[in-house]
């Protein structure tokens, strides 16, 4: 009796094992069936009831991979379905009754975009094997922008020599699920305010240079308050801005109580606090 449990236990487990194994194989042939072929790919080919007419074979730049009998053929942009299909087509014209074909990706190509410039992490970003990257992922890849990137200005340059420039709060939207092809590049400018100053003398509490916020904007209350602000000795009614050597005298009490337009500096303004008379 405990012999026959054991035999019928047995019989359980081959027979479970039996459906367990073809489903996972499925299961990979489902997971391989939409992914796209690409050059350099390594594809297996098995043909049921034909072992002379199994191969591996890499994908050449053309897209094409050679076969026994039917020679080359184009698969390269076709899905895995796709291309056992088209394979089993050229079989079934001149040599087999109704072939039974099987393709499977044994080795998957790395292809690249570039993200260069103001990226924490510059460099190349491999492609997923899905073959689908965007734009935001591909920044975020890179460890996202430096303080010090224009984020007005991030060029995608397309590798057929097209180029595009979008805003970095674009590309946190919907222009971030751009997708990108092999050899694209990324490139992240630097601001044209990085190093960059206003300079603040006279009457403040540290006169010298006053940088530049990477953003462009910065109005002259700001920067005379980055210079310390006005001292006792100060003349707040004369304040002058010097640019380019166009001189501007400002009632600078009356601007900044006014709550009125920001008074918006360039780079390289001389902004001078004159000294209070007695």
């Amino acid at each position: 009796m405990i012999a026959s449990c054991r035999h019928f236990a047995l019989l359980i487990l081959i027979v479970l094992s039996g459906l367990m194994a073809p489903g996972t194989a499925l299961a990979q042939e489902s997971q391989d069936d939409s992914y796209v072929l690409r050059p350099n790919d390594m594809v297996t080919l098995s043909v049921y009831e034909e072992p002379e007419l199994g191969t591996q074979v890499r994908i050449l730049k053309t897209g094409q991979a050679s076969f026994p009998l039917i020679g080359a053929v184009k698969i390269g942009g076709l899905s895995v379905v796709e291309a056992s299909a088209e394979i089993k087509e050229r079989y079934a014209k001149d040599y087999l009754v109704d072939p039974k074909v099987t393709l499977s990706v044994d080795e998957y190509t790395t292809e690249f975009i570039s993200v260069i410039g103001q990226v924490k992490n510059p460099g190349q970003i491999s492609i997923p094997q899905t073959g689908h990257l965007d734009l935001g992922s591909a920044i975020a890849s890179a460890g996202g922008v430096t303080p010090e990137a224009d984020v007005n200005n991030i060029q995608l340059v397309r590798s057929n020599g097209g180029s595009t420039s979008f805003s970095l709060s674009a590309i946190q939207g919907s222009a971030g699920r751009t997708r990108l092809s092999p050899g694209d590049r990324v490139v992240v400018q630097e601001s044209r305010f990085v190093r960059r100053f206003v300079t603040v003398l006279g009457r403040v509490g540290k006169p010298g240079a006053v940088p530049f916020p990477v953003d462009g904007r910065l109005d002259l209350v700001t920067a005379v308050a980055m210079a310390g602000g006005l001292t006792e000795l100060a003349n707040p009614k004369k304040v002058s801005v010097n640019r380019k050597g166009q001189i501007v005298v400002i009632d600078f009490r009356e601007y900044s109580q006014s709550g009125g337009k920001p008074y918006w500096l360039q780079p390289d303004d001389i902004i001078t606090v004159a000294e209070r008379i007695f």
